[in-house]
């Protein structure tokens, strides 16, 4: 029972971030944007903006290193318009773009 309380906590979080904020429905719309967060997950942003149009992935190196870190980016495209989330660690690390600029 001790295994699945980790899991239940995860969902009940979850579901508590997405019922505080309820101007964050799954849409493609600036208002939804704004929910988007630094640090949060793939699966979070998903949650808010759905699946993205196209996933790109590499790697990038460290400004004050020779390493290299695996990032990911989140491409969403409507009505011309584009939106980049950048992942890097599995979190948040910025992002780029409007929907209705």
């Amino acid at each position: 029972m001790a295994a699945r309380f980790p899991s239940l906590a995860a969902a009940v979080f979850l579901a508590v971030a997405l019922i505080a904020s309820p101007g964050c429905k799954r849409k493609l719309t600036d208002a939804n944007l704004s929910c988007v967060k630094m640090d949060m997950s793939p699966k979070e942003v998903e949650s808010i903006l759905g699946q993205p149009t196209r996933l790109e992935g590499g790697e990038m190196p460290l400004q004050a290193h020779v390493q290299m870190l695996p990032f990911q980016r989140y491409v969403y495209q409507q009505n011309g318009k584009t939106v980049v989330i950048h992942f890097v660690d599995g979190k948040v690390a910025g992002q780029d773009g409007s929907f209705s600029k």
